[in-house]
Order: C-alpha cells, then structure tokens, then sequence
C-alpha cells in the first residue's frame, strides 16, 4: 500500500465500541469503515450470528501480494467479500456491516451441520499467502476483533475456512492456532 493510501485510511480511523454497558471487550478495537457495495445482502431483520470465519487472502492481479487495494479488486470481480479484512499492519477494515449477509464462506458446513454458513458467520481476512505467516500486529488485531464481536453476539464457533470446507479450501494459511487461542485467554 503506497504511503498516501495508507495516510488517507490511517486519518479514516474510528473506534469501533459496544452499545452495551460493557465497553471493555471493543476498547481499543479500531476499525476503518470501508463499506464496499458488492459481495454481500441486507437483512431487514437482526440476524443470528453463530460463527466467525478466519480467511486468508492476497493479491494475485500485482506485484504487491500484500496489496488491500488489489485484494478488493479481486472480491469486487469475485461478487464477494468478507465483513473485516486486516492488512499486514493490523489496520482492520470492515467491509460489510454485521448484519448483513456477505458472501465469504461459499460451499460450507459448520460442526453443527448447518450449511448456509454465510447466514450465521461473519467473515475476517487475514492479509497473508500461502508462502508467510500472519504478522504480530495482525494476531493483536484479530484477537481484540473476535473478542470484540464475541461481546455483541452468542458466537458458537470460531474456525478457519479450511474447517468448514475441508478440500476445497486451505486457509488461513500458516495460521497459528495455538498462539491465537492463547491470545483471545490472555485478552
């Protein structure tokens, strides 16, 4: 991301809180609206979220692998898109409100046997390639994000999409699931 990109999004920063009368699990999540009009419908009704899926994706139009902007020109011509979306800084974007359903887990089933995964879950992009790791600041983010929205919904799961749809998909890839499950206890 070239230097003005990321001043324009850096002065775009707000923090993202709960409406209840505990604060706490959403102090200091900040999160970059970047709402995007493709890949995702409105509910008109609140919807039941039970799952959150961790994704990874990466740039593969560029030079740049690590690139939100081309990653978005990816989804937008993919007709889809996560709800968050957290660069290799730990900048979270949220591309999609909530409560609307964004097309993110595509053919998929959860332990519990449900199958439209996408109606129940919400969906994190880990900005990552097949050949790196999640970075420090990327764990951080995601950690306080998942704790974030475990406080505003009955979140059953948390999963990666390989688990929800096992040979079709491999991500998050190089995810340490270990050192974030010992993160979100230490949070």
């Amino acid at each position: 991301m070239n230097l003005v990109l990321s001043a324009i999004l850096n002065l775009l920063l707000i923090t993202g809180q709960s409406h209840s009368a505990r604060p706490a699990p959403c102090t200091g999540v900040k999160i970059v609206n970047h709402i995007v009009n493709w890949g995702q419908r409105k509910m008109e009704h609140p919807r039941k979220i039970e799952a959150i899926i961790i994704h990874s994706s990466y740039n593969a139009l560029d030079a740049d692998s690590f690139s939100v902007k081309g990653i978005l020109r990816e989804y937008k011509d993919a007709g889809v898109t996560p709800h968050y979306i957290i660069d290799r800084s730990g900048t979270i974007f949220r591309l999609a409100p909530d409560n609307n359903v964004a097309y993110q887990a595509g053919k998929s089933r959860l332990p519990d046997g449900k199958t439209d995964v996408n109606s129940v879950s919400l969906g994190i992009e880990i900005v990552n390639t097949m050949h790196d790791s999640p970075t420090k600041a990327q764990y951080v983010s995601l950690v306080k994000l998942v704790r974030c929205l475990e406080s505003k919904y009955p979140v059953k799961y948390v999963l990666g999409h390989k688990d929800i749809a096992p040979g079709r998909k491999t991500d998050p890839w190089n995810f340490d699931w270990a050192k974030f499950h010992s993160m979100l206890e230490q949070e």
